[in-house]
């Protein structure tokens, strides 16, 4: 796993307040359930826990919250130093910091806005986690599944890019007018590697933004593939949630498959 190193994890955590500034107040408290939810489940049994991963975690959920972001960067840089894996930093320390951040939510020991800052700088360390993952293998036998974000009920052109790959030889699931539960069920029902989610602009940013802070909690290794008018009406937003590829055109897609798949054998 490649290592942080100070610059990457500044420049990060420095988008957590400009993706907070973009969201409505319901989707920040949706995003934020689903983040301390998800990653609370993903826990080692802290029966178990030794007295200095302890006192990681309580400086950890400090960090988290403090105004200034230099303690956090200090702090994974000084976990990472001591040659901790990927499911350690993730599961070991990020996963017990989120269920007691949320046990001090659900106690009012902490403010909403507390608990959206250091939910946002867990997201932003969870996608610098997986950024740093190997890409997954991808070729046409892969299954990808193709959804509207929650809300839309309409996907001519993720329909008509659909059927265009399957030509192509690629194995493709559609999924329209699904739910937000819906599409997560159907993403570990269908074990697939490759997420393609159509937006069709920005009435639909904040469902687009939750549903992908849930994927890359629960399926960090799945590429996702964000396309529709969103991607030409606010590119800003687009920068800020980080999916793998953004599409504006059918023939867009059809170059990003390929090029995922590598030549032909």
């Amino acid at each position: 796993m490649k290592r942080f190193d100070d610059g990457s994890l500044q420049r990060s955590l420095q988008r957590v307040r400009a993706l907070e500034e973009r969201l409505s107040r319901s989707a920040l408290d949706e995003l934020s359930r689903e983040v301390l939810l998800r990653l609370a489940t993903r826990r080692h049994d802290t029966a178990a826990m030794s007295e200095e991963v302890a006192e990681r975690i309580d400086a950890l959920c400090h960090a988290l919250i403090a105004e200034s972001q230099e303690s956090v960067v200090r702090l994974v840089l000084d976990i990472q130093a001591g040659e901790e894996s990927l499911d350690a930093l993730y599961m070991r320390y990020l996963a017990p910091a989120a269920e007691r951040l949320g046990l001090m939510w659900e106690r009012d020991e902490l403010t909403f806005l507390q608990v959206a800052l250091g939910v946002g700088r867990i997201y932003d360390l969870v996608r610098l986690l997986r950024d740093r993952l190997p890409p997954p293998r991808v070729t046409r036998d892969s299954v990808v599944l193709f959804a509207t974000v929650p809300g839309e009920h309409h996907g001519i052109g993720i329909e008509m890019a659909a059927e265009l790959l399957r030509q192509r030889g690629w194995d493709i699931k559609l999924l329209i007018g699904g739910s937000h539960d819906e599409v997560m069920a159907e993403i570990a029902r269908s074990s697939c590697l490759i997420l393609g989610l159509s937006s069709s602009g920005r009435a639909s940013g904040d469902a687009l933004a939750r549903l992908l802070g849930d994927v890359r909690l629960a399926h960090p290794n799945i590429h996702v593939i964000v396309s529709g008018r969103i991607v030409l009406e606010d590119p800003d937003l687009l920068d800020r949630i980080g999916p793998d590829s953004t599409v504006a055109t059918i023939e867009e897609a059809i170059t990003t498959f390929e090029n995922l798949a590598g030549p032909s054998s």
